[in-house]
């Protein structure tokens, strides 16, 4: 009788395992790939990513807060939005980031000057990221830290 209440609970327990959807309806992100984690001025940081949507209905909500994490002089800036490629007749797309050193990195952060010296201190940044999708679910906050910018 234990045996075939055992047999019973694990098929039951494959049949619920089985059923679930590999895809949420909240959007997921997936940290793929940086280009580099030292950016020079002039230079451009790509962050490659995945975002999973039951629905594919994240096409340009992808929310990316940039944060200084140096002890002297931390700071986090506003959010700012940028596009996902739209999702076309799929549930998961990857796709590619661009930030530019002017605009996507330094832009509002005053740099820091060595004291003593003449040069400026490299910022050392964390870079948050959350996809949003139409029916206002959000990603949980995937972050890609130690990104240091020579200023």
């Amino acid at each position: 009788m234990k045996n075939r209440l055992s047999v019973y609970i694990v098929a039951l327990m494959l049949l619920v395992a089985c059923s679930k959807d590999k895809f949420q309806t909240k959007p997921q992100l997936k940290f793929i790939s940086v280009s580099k984690t030292v950016v020079v001025p002039g230079s451009t940081l790509q962050i490659k990513l995945q975002c999973t949507d039951k629905e594919g209905d994240v096409d340009d909500s992808l929310i990316v807060v940039r944060q200084r994490l140096n002890k002297r002089g931390a700071i986090t800036l506003p959010p700012s939005p940028y596009k996902i490629p739209e999702f076309t007749n799929t549930s998961s797309i990857e796709f590619q980031l661009s930030l530019n050193y002017q605009f996507g990195l330094v832009f509002g952060i005053p740099p820091l000057r060595i004291p003593g010296t003449t040069f400026n201190e490299p910022d050392t940044l964390s870079l948050k990221f959350v996809a949003r999708d139409k029916a206002g679910n959000k990603s949980d906050t995937l972050t890609v830290s130690n990104i240091f910018v020579i200023r």
